[in-house]
């Protein structure tokens, strides 16, 4: 089995402060993989070396076998501890020009598949400043997966959820790997 990500000897600093410490890492593809610490543990900075939002200061990161690329990798999916979406845009608006930005021309299927999944269908034409906390991080996930991207970084993506919208994004989360996508994760809580 290949790695997905491979870090050797990674080091971020901003100034004096030392957010990640000579990282030694290798996640194998089609796992998933789970960074759990407190808040300032370097997890996201981690994640954002990563996908290439910042470079190491010593080191080097391996991502999908490559050493280099832009940020925004088709192969990659971004689910940001800052939640983000245009407030108003309806739902599958939103969705499909997601997918179109990854280079998915046409996404109706997946977002059905999605909405479904994740009990949102019946706010696939609504604006997204109509949503409740709960259901526009269901709708951040999509847009995180609807391009069926190689790997899934997901920063904090159970922060905030009640019991039963946790364990659909689980469920998703485990059908993701059943269909061999890599996912890394983080949170601050078991």
């Amino acid at each position: 089995m290949t790695n997905a990500i491979e870090l050797e000897q990674v080091t971020k600093k901003f100034g004096r402060q030392t957010a990640v410490d000579q990282l030694e890492l290798a996640v194998p593809r089609g796992t998933i993989y789970g960074f759990i610490g407190p808040n300032g543990s370097g997890k996201t900075t981690t994640l954002r070396m990563i996908l290439r939002i910042f470079q190491p200061d010593e080191g080097r990161v391996t991502v999908l076998g490559k050493s280099t690329g832009k940020t925004a990798d088709n192969r990659l999916g971004y689910l940001p501890e800052e939640r983000g979406l245009y407030k108003r845009m309806r739902v599958k608006d939103i969705l499909t020009y997601y997918a179109k930005l990854k280079g998915v021309r046409d996404c109706r299927e997946d977002l059905e598949h999605w909405l479904e999944r994740l009990g949102a269908s019946q706010w696939a034409n609504k604006k997204i400043d109509m949503l409740s906390k709960g259901m526009a991080q269901k709708i951040q996930f999509i847009a995180a997966v609807i391009a069926k991207p190689e790997l899934v970084i997901l920063d904090e993506p159970f922060s905030g959820l009640d019991p039963v919208n946790l364990e659909s994004i689980r469920d998703a989360v485990f059908q993701l790997r059943e269909n061999g996508t890599t996912i890394v994760f983080s949170t601050h809580d078991m």
